[in-house]
């Protein structure tokens, strides 16, 4: 045990603090509710305490350990801040009070998002997944924990707390660049907006006359007359806007004649054809390496396209315009599942530029999706550099310095 640290139970270190609302029904209330995985509190929209009805709410207190036990066993665990106060909770969501110099609530957050802590949350949750699965307070009470002492915690909260500032800043760039390249995309494929040594001439053509459309009905059964191969499936293109030699695929068997019909090339371009919802189809990606062995799976469709006629990063792209989607949607057959036919997806119309143009415009759009996924590798780095820096600083396995602890920062 690291010198200075003891076990203790949630008990001894908290105290339950429970101060109910009388609900006026004219006036307006805010609620709080925990995110899972240890994601934080989010405000819910005010109400009037009349909707409210019969429903046991309490006033939120500032610095305050507040866990959902409906979804304990999912990390939903937070501390409250000045930002909650005048807010209120309903009875799924007890707080808790540190007591008088023994504990930090932001260090005991931080250790329930662990995978121990976790471990811990779900033995002290009984029952069946889900609803079912709810945290008994007396046996989180009686949960132990390996604490140092409290100044010792608010310093290693400190620490993981810029750790976890530096992730959000890294998350908001990822969604700004997102987002500016989308407005990029939309403009640069609609001809809006032409840059040096564009021409801007652009003409319709229909799919069928410059891509092959091959429908795969290749399934996921092994069978051992058949050649061991990998298949690219529905949701390797819905989740993914390139297919890279990197990604894991399934493994599968296949015929001569399908290995013949449905290996997948550099510059194809896999879509769904089938979903559950017409605005949610003929979502796409595109084949950035080239892998051997590699098939297209069942519910899904082949462009490929034809030499000099159209680029595939430049056709990937389209079908996530909003013209291209509607068009899809707006196609799609079905009441409860949707589909689209072969001619469907042969009879679409895409506005194009010349092949050189389109060239031009892909490398802008591969160097900033490039740029994306630098900025998301980045951003798994850090997320790994943190967890391991949580091992090792909420287990004493690494110790910190003492001498800069924030005056303004207390237990009570």
């Amino acid at each position: 045990m690291p010198n200075g640290w003891q076990v203790r139970t949630m008990g001894d270190v908290l105290e339950k603090v429970a101060i109910p609302v009388q609900v006026d029904p004219k006036k307006m209330y805010q609620e709080i509710g925990i995110r899972s995985h240890g994601k934080g509190i989010f405000h819910k929209e005010p109400i009037l305490g009349s909707a409210l009805g019969d429903k046991r709410v309490f006033w939120v207190q500032p610095n305050a350990f507040v866990v959902n036990i409906v979804f304990a066993w999912e990390q939903a665990v937070a501390c409250t801040t000045n930002r909650e106060q005048g807010m209120i909770a309903s009875h799924r969501f007890p707080m808790f009070r540190p007591k008088e110099g023994l504990c930090d609530v932001d260090f005991l957050a931080y250790f329930f998002k662990t995978r121990r802590g976790k471990a811990l949350l779900e033995l002290a949750s009984p029952g069946g997944a889900g609803r079912n699965k709810t945290l008994g307070q007396k046996e989180f009470l009686d949960i132990p924990i390996l604490l140092p002492p409290q100044k010792e915690q608010i310093k290693i909260a400190r620490i993981l707390a810029t750790w976890d500032k530096a992730i959000a800043i890294s998350e908001m760039l990822i969604e700004t660049s997102e987002a500016q390249k989308k407005v990029l995309v939309q403009k640069l494929l609609t001809g809006k907006l032409l840059r040096k040594g564009f021409v801007g001439n652009w003409r319709n053509v229909r799919l069928a006359d410059v891509a092959e459309i091959i429908v795969s009905n290749v399934d996921k059964k092994t069978v051992c007359e058949e050649k061991p191969v990998m298949l690219c499936n529905y949701t390797d293109v819905y989740h993914n806007q390139y297919i890279t030699q990197t990604m894991c695929f399934m493994e599968a068997t296949a015929s001569e004649s399908e290995i013949k019909k449905f290996s997948l090339k550099k510059g194809d371009i896999l879509i769904t054809k089938d979903s559950e919802r017409a605005d949610d189809i003929a979502v796409a990606a595109c084949v950035r390496d080239s892998i051997e062995g590699l098939l297209c799976g069942y519910h899904l469709a082949i462009v490929r396209p034809k030499k000099n006629k159209v680029d595939g990063v430049f056709l990937n792209s389209l079908f996530s315009i909003d013209s291209v989607r509607h068009h899809f949607a707006s196609r799609a057959n079905g009441v409860t599942r949707f589909g689209l036919s072969v001619n469907v997806i042969k009879d679409a119309v895409f506005s194009i530029p010349s092949f050189e143009e389109q060239c031009k415009v892909s490398k802008m759009i591969l160097a900033a999706d490039d740029e994306i996924a630098a900025q998301r590798k980045r951003l798994n780095a850090l997320k790994l550099e943190k967890q391991a820096l949580m091992q090792m600083l909420l287990t004493g396995k690494r110790r910190v310095k003492m001498d800069d602890i924030p005056a303004d920062k207390t237990a009570a």
